[in-house]
């Protein structure tokens, strides 16, 4: 069995790997690294990840490629994990929409349509490649924005193996382990939407429904775990759900942008600037390669949502990459989805992946976020949702035609229906849509990031 991994030099990825090496239920015999950033990639192996082989003595071949034919060729699955442009183009999507008195985010609004617009030609390129020389392969896209990526592939590639998946929901049960005190494994999520927008409709805790507890009795200590959650506290205690942490912007727009104006540095500057410093002591070699790595990995987790939200998050354990175990992490996803891929069976996942007729409302052919089960052919919606709310269900709706709006985009190559996109996203809408439309791609035009429509 060979796992191909594109876009191997991004700093998650030693935790992907030291998750795997653990997981004896995966067979896998060869895993092939590449990234366009060779030098990056070089880095990684050369320090992070031989001390992760080091430690734990894999019993498969790792080996970097040269090139994404080699990578890919033959292999059964692939794990797609890219940026489009990099930080750099990241800092415009965020910068740009500010001016407009708009969120700058990386998946959302303004910034997220350009994100999309630069990533889906490339995406659908590389999977040409795939057909060709991994013609039955699995791809499993962490590749932002996932849901839309995703929906893309299918949609304008005709290539159905593939799913998308996203750790934004799987926050949940890890908090709710916490306030009942048992495993995170012993909590499963039921939950319905879109990548980046779907809300958790029940939560099972050893398998006791306990939704409405912890909402009823329980939302103190689960703000206080994930401070953020302060801004969607009237939400929930109405709708009697848990929204996707993504719901905070759509919630808390006007206090978003105001923080982000008054931030001396964005996201995508402050993950620039980390990502620059592990890399710097990476190749100065100066202390053993974990001790950066794990400074890394505890800076960045710390500084999540702090910006956008104004609220501080506090954490008393320092992060230990040989000693960690997330089963709620984004490496255990993505393991989680190979080992259900090969044995046919496996827990139930939130995964991005076709409604396929699971709630009628929306297009069969539409990818949506949700709850599914695998079979022998795959992940399956669990179904039906239960029913939601009329907001709810509008709010799906209108971004689910978002999603479609920039598809046709791509497809046809039309900025008139990239701005009519933008002209329905929430975030957005038809009075600033053309204006900052033209203002990022102009700043864009003179980085030069790579071009949208590819």
């Amino acid at each position: 069995m060979k796992l191909a991994i594109i876009g191997a030099a991004s700093p998650r990825f030693p935790l992907l790997l030291h998750s795997l090496i653990q997981r004896p239920d995966i067979e896998l015999d060869e895993l092939c690294l590449y990234d366009l950033d060779s030098e990056k990639l070089t880095i990684l192996y050369n320090t992070v990840i031989a001390a992760i082989t080091e430690h734990h003595a894999p019993t498969f071949t790792i080996h970097m490629a040269s090139s994404l034919v080699e990578a890919v060729r033959g292999a059964h699955y692939i794990f797609s994990s890219i940026r489009v442009g990099g930080q750099q183009a990241r800092m415009i999507d965020e910068q740009v929409p500010l001016a407009f008195d708009l969120i700058g985010q990386e998946t959302l609004g303004a910034g997220g349509l350009f994100l999309a617009l630069r990533t889906i030609p490339v995406v659908l390129e590389q999977v040409k490649i795939i057909k060709e020389h991994a013609p039955d392969a699995w791809i499993i896209n962490f590749t932002n924005p996932s849901g839309l990526v995703t929906q893309a592939v299918k949609s304008l590639a005709g290539y159905e193996r593939i799913i998308g998946i996203c750790d934004a929901p799987e926050l949940i049960p890890t908090h709710a382990a916490t306030i009942y005190h048992c495993r995170p494994e012993d909590v499963e999520l039921r939950y319905f939407g879109l990548n980046h927008y779907g809300w958790v409709y029940s939560l099972m805790v050893t398998g006791e429904e306990k939704l409405s507890d912890l909402i009823a009795h329980h939302l103190d200590e689960f703000i206080a775990l994930e401070p953020f959650y302060e801004g969607m506290r009237d939400h929930m205690r109405t709708t009697n759900l848990i929204a996707n942490e993504y719901l905070y912007y759509y919630l808390n727009t006007s206090s978003v942008v105001a923080n982000q104006k008054a931030a001396t540095a964005g996201r995508a500057e402050q993950i620039r600037g980390l990502d620059d410093a592990l890399y710097v002591a990476l190749r100065e070699a100066q202390r053993p390669p974990l001790e950066p790595y794990n400074d890394y990995i505890d800076r960045r987790n710390a500084s999540y949502m702090q910006m956008e939200s104004g609220y501080a998050r506090t954490n008393d354990t320092t992060f230990s990459l040989l000693d960690s175990h997330n089963p709620n992490g984004y490496d255990a996803i993505a393991l989680n989805v190979l080992s259900a891929l090969q044995h046919g069976t496996g827990p139930s996942l939130i995964l991005n992946v076709l409604n396929d007729g699971a709630f009628p409302p929306l297009k069969t052919t539409d990818v949506i976020e949700a709850s599914t089960r695998f079979t022998s052919d795959g992940p399956r919606v669990i179904t039906p949702p239960p029913a939601l709310s009329h907001e709810i269900l509008d709010r799906i709706g209108v971004m689910k035609r978002y999603e479609r709006q920039v598809v046709d985009a791509v497809r046809l190559h039309s900025e008139d229906e990239a701005i009519e996109a933008l002209r329905i996203h929430p975030l957005v809408g038809p009075d600033a849509a053309a204006s900052v439309f033209k203002a990022l791609k102009s700043a864009h035009e003179q980085n030069g990031s790579p071009p949208i429509f590819g």
